[in-house]
């Protein structure tokens, strides 16, 4: 999870992610953020997400974040 938390943070280092439980709703990414997001992770854990994955239920916290990655056989530490 740190490594997802250090992705969003270069994205908006002012927001407190952690405390957010819906990152859409609470204005933390918008769909730019979704997609330069998206193109970290495939990068950062050289995995290859289908475009049916940007999707904003997938974005909305840290946990829906590691599931989807878990999805495509990633294993957090």
């Amino acid at each position: 999870m740190e490594k997802i938390l250090a992705m969003l943070k270069r994205l908006h280092p002012e927001h407190d992610y952690e405390a957010s439980d819906d990152f859409i709703s609470d204005g933390l990414i918008d769909s730019i953020d979704l997609q330069e997001l998206f193109a970290m992770l495939e990068e950062e854990f050289d995995v290859e997400l289908a475009g049916t994955d940007l999707t904003p239920q997938n974005f909305r916290s840290l946990e829906t974040i590691a599931e989807l990655l878990a999805d495509h056989g990633v294993v957090l530490d």
